[in-house]
């Protein structure tokens, strides 16, 4: 039962995703809120699926800022989910990500026309002074911006001493100087890393939490504001994790 409820979802979300994002090419030459309801259609491909075929719904606790209010999103990455659906919820902002992906077939056009902020991590301190440029012209636009703190997909229960917290997290906060809203959330129980099996018995709940936490204000100092992001959001994620054990 568990991988026919995969492979339905799976079919829904990946075939729907294909199939959208080809027949709203044009949108790509409109401006930039047609690009966001094209994102909005995604995420309801895959909220529905994980209902239909899943039973499992989603919860969004803690308060978002004005929408006018510029800030960094910085989200535990754990699957596929939180990029899709985090996208939505925050109004597209600008995503920091691996500028490989905007070399996916059709979809990094939308990577690109969304705003997204490309970097080659290989690069050092070029690619900080890159992502810093790009940030600027982001705030500029009155654009949000949204990044991984560990730059990478990392399962449940995953210590930070393995997977820990990059410092380009930091760089865009300071060179942007606007607050970061740290997002913790579970979806990693169901939805691990490049998993075809979708772990429905692993939400007792059957409900995906995200969190969105208080935001922490401009101007700390590295060591300061990296401990508080990663102790803010590891504690609301190990909370959130242990709530369905």
């Amino acid at each position: 039962m568990t991988f026919f409820r995969s492979l339905m979802f799976n079919i829904q979300f990946y075939i729907g995703t294909s199939v959208l994002v080809t027949i709203c090419l044009p949108c790509l030459l409109f401006p930039r809120s047609f690009v966001l309801f094209v994102n909005r259609i995604w995420c309801l491909i895959m909220i529905k699926g994980m209902r239909w075929w899943l039973n499992l719904d989603v919860k969004v606790i803690g308060k978002l800022p004005p929408k006018d209010k510029i800030v960094i999103y910085a989200i535990k990455h754990q699957s596929a989910w939180e990029t899709v659906f985090c996208t939505d919820l925050f109004s597209m902002p600008s995503i920091v990500l691996k500028k490989i992906l905007i070399f996916l077939p059709i979809i990094g056009l939308y990577f690109l026309r969304s705003g997204a902020i490309p970097i080659t991590r290989d690069q050092g301190i070029n690619a900080l002074k890159k992502m810093a440029k790009k940030a600027k012209l982001a705030v500029k636009k009155n654009r949000s911006m949204m990044i991984f703190p560990q730059g990478t997909r990392v399962d449940p229960g995953v210590t930070t001493a393995k997977k820990p917290y990059l410092p380009g997290v930091f760089f865009l906060y300071s060179q942007s100087n606007i607050p970061v809203i740290p997002v913790a959330h579970n979806a990693g129980l169901f939805w691990p890393k490049n998993s075809f099996m979708k772990y429905t018995d692993s939400i007792s709940s059957k409900t995906i939490t995200l969190a969105i936490l208080p935001e922490i204000p401009p101007g700390l100092k590295k060591k300061e504001f990296m401990e508080r992001l990663e102790s803010d959001i590891e504690n609301k994620c190990n909370e959130l994790i242990n709530m369905e054990k």
